[in-house]
């Protein structure tokens, strides 16, 4: 069985907080008021966001991090050619207008310690995660002082961002290998901890692309506590501080939710078999719609309530 934990049930005085566990630490009921840091927008992106022409995706994340005046930090550890991944991202932003982009482009964990912390953290509106490997990612930043002080950051209102791996490692829990099959099968799933942006979501990418539905429903069905959100390529998924997911790009958001399942017997079933899962829920998302998070159900029509 792959690791982790099926974390279902928590604690917190509100029943939708007690009842999804992934809120309690990021999601504020009713608070809709921007810290000082900013207003806690997490953005997760399926890979290959436009990056050259209209730049949809990316321009929400300048306006989200201060327009303008934004100074955006772009993190490109997940690959093994960080120096490029920044650029590409610096490229990109100052086209938009953004004031100031710093980047990381530590190749291993000894290049990222010998970093001096203060001055690429001071002063930033937004973080911005690029693509590769999420391994990379947790492997190099884990326990670090610059992760730490950007923990803070981000759990104080920081807006964060992150794309194909940069997005899968937001979640407390990450995909890190499937066989390819066309059907879930049992132990077909290598799962690791992620950086805990957001919890108890299993975060996918590339999801119609490369056909992952399948690894999609087993990751949720051996850990059906968990929201898995499967991110079409060039789109992104919008989380807001009141447990709001909408939908931007030129795809669609898969949200499988394992919490009413009935019946399943993914842990009988011998190693590459077939499995059988009863009453789990599958919504497809396409752009301006919207996710309730807090009660696990989409939003009527393409707007969001007050």
């Amino acid at each position: 069985m792959p690791p982790g934990r099926d974390a279902s049930s928590g604690q917190g005085s509100d029943p939708r907080t007690q009842r999804h566990p992934l809120l309690r630490g990021r999601f504020v009921v009713g608070h809709d008021s921007p810290t000082p840091h900013g207003d806690g927008t997490v953005l997760i992106v399926g890979g290959a966001e436009d990056r050259e022409d209209r730049k949809l995706i990316l321009d929400h994340f300048r306006r989200v991090c201060g327009g303008d005046e934004a100074c955006i930090l772009v993190i490109g550890v997940a690959s093994e050619m960080p120096d490029e991944i920044v650029a590409v991202y610096d490229t990109a932003f100052r086209d938009l207008g953004v004031r100031e982009v710093r980047g990381i482009t530590a190749r291993n964990r000894s290049e990222l310690l010998a970093l001096d912390v203060s001055p690429l953290l001071d002063g930033i509106t937004g973080v911005y995660f690029g693509g590769g490997d999420q391994l990379r990612i947790c492997a190099i930043l884990g326990g670090t002082l610059f992760h730490d002080r950007l923990q803070a950051l981000i759990a104080a209102g920081l807006p964060v961002g992150g794309t194909s791996a940069g997005a899968s490692a937001i979640s407390d829990t990450m995909i890190i290998g499937w066989d390819p099959s066309d059907q879930p099968l049992a132990d077909n799933i290598r799962l690791s901890s992620g950086l805990g942006i957001l919890q108890q979501l299993i975060i996918d990418q590339h999801f119609t692309e490369r056909s992952r539905l399948s690894r999609l429903i087993t990751s949720v069905a051996y850990h059906p506590g968990y929201l898995g959100i499967g991110i079409d390529e060039d789109t992104a998924a919008i989380c807001t501080r009141q447990g709001v997911l909408s939908v931007i790009g030129s795809g669609t958001v898969t949200i499988v939710d394992g919490s009413e399942i009935s019946e399943c017997n993914v842990v009988e079933t011998p190693s590459n078999h077939p499995f059988s899962v009863i009453g789990m829920k599958i919504h497809v998302l396409s752009t301006d719609h919207h996710f309730d998070l807090l009660h696990r159900r989409p939003l009527p029509g393409p707007d969001r309530p007050d």
